[in-house]
């Protein structure tokens, strides 16, 4: 049997499917013995979950004693074409069958155990434990002050282990933004992105915001220099309060790990702030949510001397994000209300965050 074979619509995978994919695990240890004889599935995160397809689903094991749980999630490759081009451009699969094969065991923050993990091709398949009753945070609304402390909190256990290290040949795999060609690739996309991107949203952002977006495009080489002379580490690249699990016990997971890289770690730091906050918590808990970061990461054995530049990323970061937004988003398609609606909250925010910080004003220094 091949997952090449299987249906690509996760909630559509029967008994023998995933007996398969637990019998043998891929990336993942395998479970010989695990017999699943039915299964029910039900779509998951439709709307939110740009670049994959997920379905919930429980499972009823030929043997009752079976050592797993009966809950898990899976994940396939999104069937979005729009959010397809954006995957394979990125190689988003990929990066995240590596991330729980390889990179998953050496970080304190919580992540779900993968029980499967398998690709071949163009064709992915994760499964891992469902961490109900945790539930994901609602980015349209916006983290409370809560949710954004536990975030910000994990983000930096995140970054620190790998803080301006030297890498490992172990982490060859994880691409960075000083990879040969990335910026280039990158800036090439963006540009091609734009007419696109202002077509779509440019009625709803600042005139000050998107001549900087056009501004900045072109200068993204000069944006990555500066950024590469500074500590880099891995980053997760899309943390987002839909990638996050919050518990009852003032816990969170994070999920969704697609996009990890070599970067900046001021780069999640200004996507989690700058698009899973309301303008007005932002502005309210910026200066402490910074703080708490920076914190963390000296908690965690990152020298102060090597955070000093830390809020002046932040604010340089903006401008990464409203240009990778804009390739991003210009491709993949809003088929509900609620899409079009956090595609727009998030790009709102954004661009509110950079007139505040006049994170124009490197554009200068590029």
């Amino acid at each position: 049997m091949s997952i090449q074979d299987f249906p690509d619509d996760p909630t559509h995978l029967e008994a023998d499917h995933l007996t398969f994919l637990f019998q043998h695990g891929g990336l993942s240890s395998p479970n010989p013995d695990a017999e699943v004889v039915s299964v029910n599935s039900r779509p998951l995160a439709a709307g939110s979950a740009f670049l994959g397809s997920l379905a919930a689903i429980d499972v009823q094991w030929a043997d009752t004693t079976t050592q797993l749980p009966t809950r898990f999630v899976v994940k396939h490759p999104t069937q979005d074409p729009g959010g397809r081009t954006v995957g394979t451009m990125l190689n988003v699969w990929a990066r995240e069958a590596e991330f729980y094969s390889r990179l998953a065991p050496l970080i304190t923050t919580p992540v779900p155990i993968c029980r499967a993990n398998f690709i071949e091709g163009d064709k992915a398949i994760l499964i891992l434990d469902d961490l109900h009753p945790a539930s994901p945070g609602d980015q349209l609304k916006g983290a409370s002050a809560d949710q954004a402390h536990l975030a910000v909190e994990a983000l930096a256990q995140l970054h620190a282990p790998f803080w301006n290290k030297s890498r490992s040949s172990s982490l060859s795999w994880v691409p960075g933004i000083d990879g040969k060609g990335v910026v280039e690739g990158l800036g090439n996309a963006m540009a091609a992105s734009l007419p696109r991107f202002t077509s779509r949203f440019g009625d709803v952002l600042p005139d000050q915001g998107i001549e900087w977006l056009h501004d900045f495009v072109p200068l993204l080489g000069g944006w990555q220099r500066d950024l590469v002379s500074k500590p880099m580490t891995i980053t997760h690249a899309d943390y987002r309060l839909a990638n996050m699990l919050f518990g009852s016990n003032d816990d969170v997971s994070v999920i969704d790990w697609q996009t990890a890289m070599f970067s900046g770690g001021a780069t999640d730091l200004s996507f989690f702030l700058g698009t899973n906050l309301t303008v007005e918590n932002r502005r309210l808990l910026e200066e402490e949510l910074i703080a708490t970061y920076v914190a963390t990461l000296i908690g965690h054995g990152v020298a102060i001397s090597e955070t000093i530049s830390v809020r002046e990323d932040y604010e340089q970061a903006h401008l990464w994000w409203m240009g990778m937004l804009a390739n991003n988003l210009s491709n993949i398609e809003t088929p509900n209300d609620e899409s079009r609606q956090l595609f727009e909250a998030m790009l709102t925010r954004l661009y509110a965050a950079a007139l505040d910080a006049q994170s124009g004003r490197f554009l200068a220094d590029y």
